[in-house]
């Protein structure tokens, strides 16, 4: 059995939202300790930006699936008392 990687091969992109916030904690990381230079560090951002890109559809896509599993108006009931724990 093969062990998961940490890091998708040949730019794909992580399956799940946790390897995807791995990865982009690990980019963020790297940009700001690495000195290698200009065109590195606009590579990794490159990759950051389509890992935050990914992660916002990730997300939406859970938002969606847990929208389907609740009442009518639910998930704005939820949104509203996170809303009120706030102030």
């Amino acid at each position: 059995m093969a062990a998961k990687r940490s890091r998708p091969a040949s730019g794909a992109l992580p399956e799940d939202f946790e390897a995807t916030m791995r990865e982009l904690r690990s980019i963020v990381e790297r940009l700001e300790s690495e000195d290698g230079g200009l065109e590195a560090a606009v590579t990794h951002f490159e990759r950051g930006v389509r890992l935050q890109q990914h992660a916002q559809r990730q997300l939406e896509a859970a938002r969606l699936r847990i929208e389907e599993l609740l009442p009518e108006g639910g998930l704005a009931e939820i949104d509203a008392d996170d809303d009120e724990e706030e102030e």
